[in-house]
């Protein structure tokens, strides 16, 4: 990257809002799901991940840091008890397969009811597959210049 010496771009995301699956593959309900009803994902992440880490790679930023949903590897929510193999195994897939990932919804005020992400996920489909916006070329070019975009 050129610009700034030691300048780092990164992405962030919670699985909650981005995850969906609640009660997939034996996840225990969270807080979150009992005080939601169970929200839709803004990008269906648990199915979806291979597509959402592949949306970052394009991006080209530093870092990415998300969350776990721990009623996922630990459904009781009793962190003494055994694990859910399917949800360790979920993210073992996530981590083994790269350290790049950026999902379709910034938590805005609305939480991620208005989808304004840097990527269109077709949600009429199944596949949900994920088409950069204009925001998500702009956002490359900003990283790729390090805060330089040529406008």
């Amino acid at each position: 990257m050129s610009g700034s010496v030691g300048f780092l771009w990164g992405v962030g995301s919670a699985a909650f809002p981005t995850e969906g699956s609640w009660d997939a593959d034996g996840k225990g309900e969270s807080v979150w799901d009992r005080f939601t009803r169970h929200t839709d994902p803004s990008s269906d992440s648990y199915i979806q991940w291979e597509e959402d880490l592949k949306s970052v790679q394009y991006l080209g930023v530093n870092f990415y840091a998300f969350s776990l949903s721990w009623t996922r590897i630990f459904p009781d929510g009793d962190a003494t008890g055994k694990p859910n193999p399917a949800g360790v195994q979920h993210y073992l897939r996530v981590f083994g397969y790269t350290a790049w990932s950026l999902l379709d919804g910034f938590e805005w005020n609305h939480g991620y009811s208005i989808r304004r992400g840097l990527f269109y996920i077709d949600f009429s489909k199944a596949e949900r597959h994920r088409f950069p916006k204009t925001s998500a070329h702009f956002y490359r070019r900003l990283v790729r210049d390090n805060g330089v975009a040529h406008l």
